[in-house]
């Protein structure tokens, strides 16, 4: 039976109160960095018995992949052993994108399915979390982790493990949903992105720099953009479509946006916005070693 913290999983702080207005999802808030969690901790038989079906959706976007090598571009910089490891990589989409750059690609995943999937597509895998003898002493340029770190009950050995792997001056990449999404403000515990076990973790970008500043990083850059029409229906039991596939709301306005420049011009000014006030649905952050 899952068992109710009593220290911040983030600062291990005792001054821990419940966050009001969250009834189907319990919340936590940590009174000495902020940081916002599940109240109750899954054992290790409800976690298993969850992921055990967990979906991964097989839809790879061509806008995804425009993204994914925007983010290469900008990794270059940092390529010195021309390894790269992304953490969680489900499906190896990433990665496959990564090894056609001439990267040196590593994964890991908790998935039988997802892991033979993987291989098949010439990444070296490694199964279950991070630990201290994961790919002990190849040395990263780059770790990636997208969309993870807010599954995680232990989000600062997760960090520290990832120093560890990374070399010094490595760049450390990493996407999570922002608890301070205009969404989750409107729809409060109905907003689907408030979910247990799946979700043990809600970051803020003070937080997500809080968690990687006490561990060693130095923060190159956070941003906070994006709005989810998809989720917003989704959580106003309004839709029952896959937030990731391809005739979902959101997929086909960005398949809109990316063939008309007035629509571009819209996107990026509203994003603008977004990340100035701090309200986009999604949190990225890069990270140097120090």
């Amino acid at each position: 039976m899952s068992e109710k913290h009593q220290i911040c999983i983030l600062c291990h702080g005792s001054e821990i109160r419940p966050l009001a207005g969250y009834q189907i999802v319990a919340l936590s808030k940590c009174a000495t960095c902020g940081f916002v969690f599940a109240s109750d901790t899954p054992t290790s038989a409800e976690l298993e018995d969850y992921y055990r079906n967990y979906g991964t959706s097989h839809y790879l976007s061509p806008v995804t992949v425009k993204r994914y090598n925007e983010w290469l571009d900008d990794f270059e910089s940092f390529r010195q052993t021309g390894n790269m490891l992304d953490v969680g990589c489900g499906s190896g989409f990433f990665l496959e994108e990564a090894k056609k750059r001439g990267w040196n690609v590593f994964g890991t995943e908790f998935s039988d399915a997802l892991v033979a999937i993987s291989k098949a597509k010439g990444i070296i895998m490694q199964q279950g979390g991070l630990t201290e003898d994961t790919f002990h002493g190849i040395g990263f340029d780059v770790v990636v982790s997208i969309e993870v770190i807010e599954h995680i009950y232990n989000p600062a050995d997760e960090v520290r493990n990832i120093h560890r792997i990374l070399r010094k001056g490595g760049l450390f990449f990493c996407t999570t949903p922002n608890f301070n999404a205009l969404s989750r403000y409107w729809l409060k515990d109905r907003y689907n992105i408030i979910a247990w076990p799946e979700h043990l973790g809600y970051f803020t970008r003070k937080t997500l720099k809080y968690l990687l500043e006490r561990h060693g990083f130095k923060t190159v850059r956070t941003t906070s953009t994006g709005f989810s029409f998809t989720r917003m229906r989704v959580s106003l039991n309004m839709s029952r479509q896959k937030v990731v596939s391809a005739d979902s709301d959101d997929e086909v306005l960005r398949r809109k946006a990316e063939s008309s420049f007035f629509l571009r011009t819209i996107k990026s000014l509203i994003n603008f916005m977004m990340n100035v006030s701090g309200t986009g649905v999604s949190l990225k952050g890069w990270f140097i070693k120090k």
